[in-house]
């Protein structure tokens, strides 16, 4: 019920996209064209895990461009993003630089607020919805009990995810020359924030040979602890390498974006 909730609101912010907004000490900004540029509006953070530590992780950039923006009377003053995801609003002098750069390192369905403010004090700003999804590459290898991979599900504790992918491959590493090799058998349990067993798969791995698991289940409320993909042998005699992506994936409501193109002035 609280995605619902969550999910109306973020589609109410992206219908008013094209409003003006009044400051607090100016007013409406009339006289404003903001003609602002953006090429996405959604993306990927990607982690990188191996052994059970993390290694690298890669965070989403989405950049605002201000510079055609103008006002017929009042002069402009500052550009402005607020990212939607509880940090202060990100501000430029409309004089030195005409773009903004913001960064997301976490996933979320973002309310976004851009626009400009002039010399009275006045502003223009259109609310937009931003999507990041989470991306976690997770591996194990030379191992005989893979590590439990955790998959945060909560963004900033008002919002779950629409759904958990995942894409985990187990391979059996062969013994030289084939000598006193076993098949081993996988058991892939996806499993939610209490416990609760969301997918599962298990399958036959022959010495030398590998499969993959495909699971995928959701929602997942923002409440919920984290998700946890488990992957249990049948002994512990036999080393695996261990490949999965998981994807953690949000409802995608993100507004359309508006990329500047050789017809537009």
């Amino acid at each position: 019920m609280r995605n619902g909730v969550v999910l109306v609101l973020l589609l109410l912010s992206a219908s008013l996209a094209g409003c003006t907004g009044a400051s607090d000490d100016g007013g409406e900004a009339d006289g404003v064209d903001l003609k602002v540029y953006y090429d996405e509006t959604s993306g990927v953070v990607e982690q990188t895990w191996r052994n059970g530590q993390q290694t690298g992780s890669q965070t989403v950039t989405l950049t605002f461009d201000f510079a055609r923006v103008t006002s017929t009377d009042d002069p402009l003053v500052a550009f402005f993003v607020a990212p939607g995801d509880g940090r202060d609003e990100i501000v430029t002098d409309a004089n030195q630089t005409a773009s903004i750069d913001v960064e997301y390192a976490a996933h979320g369905l973002y309310a976004l607020t851009y626009g400009a403010r002039t010399e009275s004090g006045a502003e223009a700003s259109e609310d937009i919805t931003v999507r990041i999804d989470l991306r976690i590459d997770w591996q194990d290898t030379g191992t005989t009990n893979p590590d439990d991979a955790s998959i945060r599900v909560m963004t900033d504790g008002t919002q779950g995810v629409d759904r958990v992918a995942v894409t985990s491959t187990v391979a059996n590493i062969g013994n030289v020359g084939g000598v006193f090799g076993r098949a081993v058998s996988a058991t892939w349990e996806l499993l939610d924030g209490s416990d609760g067993l969301r997918a599962t798969g298990t399958a036959q791995i022959a010495d030398g040979q590998e499969e993959t698991w495909e699971g995928s289940s959701g929602p997942a409320e923002a409440d919920e602890g984290d998700w946890v993909l488990r992957i249990g042998l049948d002994t512990d005699d036999e080393s695996v390498n261990v490949t999965s992506v998981i994807d953690v994936l949000h409802t995608e409501t993100e507004s359309p974006a508006q990329p500047f193109t050789s017809d537009q002035s």
